[in-house]
């Protein structure tokens, strides 16, 4: 039965092959790769048969945290002893998630640049990246329904605002892809221009005496 391989591992031999590839170049050999990063060249090529799965790995790995640090900083409003968080702070959440992430893993810019050098193609990423965000979709668009019925939330079409903010951090990955430099003032004009109009306060219930 052949040996899986350790996912763990792979992961952490990816982020520190990025550095090492953003230090040496793309040209440096699979063996001197291996070398530098302390393991045997049969063990190296067992995780990464070519340079382009090393960067593969840590696009999808960081797609992955992407789509856990978007569920984390939006909450399931329906569990808990907490009260549930307004549906613009979490949407707001998820503009936030994005550079957030980036400025915690920067080895997930130089590997989507790094790949693409290689030839990988920039829709592919923005792809994992849609796919990453889809599990929290659904329930971003539900909460804002609900947000509108319980009257947090002007009326508005709950879809098109929670696709517009998924849009916008799908760019926000194509800029990293390209190199670009990081645009969060446009997450920041996303929320001042669109999200916070669109806020309703929560009515305090009085209690009886």
């Amino acid at each position: 039965m052949p040996r899986r391989p350790d996912l763990t591992r792979r992961a952490s031999l990816a982020r520190a092959a990025v550095d090492v590839l953003r230090a040496r170049g793309l040209q440096t050999p699979m063996r001197t790769l291996a070398g530098t990063l302390g393991v045997k060249r049969p063990t190296l090529y067992f995780y990464f048969p070519d340079l382009g799965a090393v960067f593969d790995t840590v696009v999808e790995n960081a797609d992955q945290a992407l789509g856990e640090a978007v569920l984390a900083r939006t909450p399931d409003s329906s569990h808990g002893t907490h009260p549930p968080s307004h549906p613009i702070d979490r949407l707001r959440a998820v503009i936030e998630a994005t550079p957030a992430l980036h400025r915690e893993r920067p080895q997930l810019a130089a590997g989507l640049l790094l790949r693409w050098a290689l030839g990988g193609e920039v829709s592919t990423a923005v792809e994992r990246c849609r796919r990453a965000l889809q599990a929290a979709r659904d329930d971003l668009v539900t909460e804002l329904r609900s947000g509108i019925a319980r009257r947090e939330v002007r009326p508005c079409d709950a879809e098109r605002i929670v696709d517009l903010v998924l849009t916008w951090v799908e760019g926000a990955v194509l800029q990293q892809v390209l190199g670009f430099p990081r645009g969060d003032e446009g997450g920041d004009e996303l929320v001042r221009r669109v999200l916070e109009p669109l806020r309703l306060q929560r009515k305090r219930r009085r209690g009886r005496a």
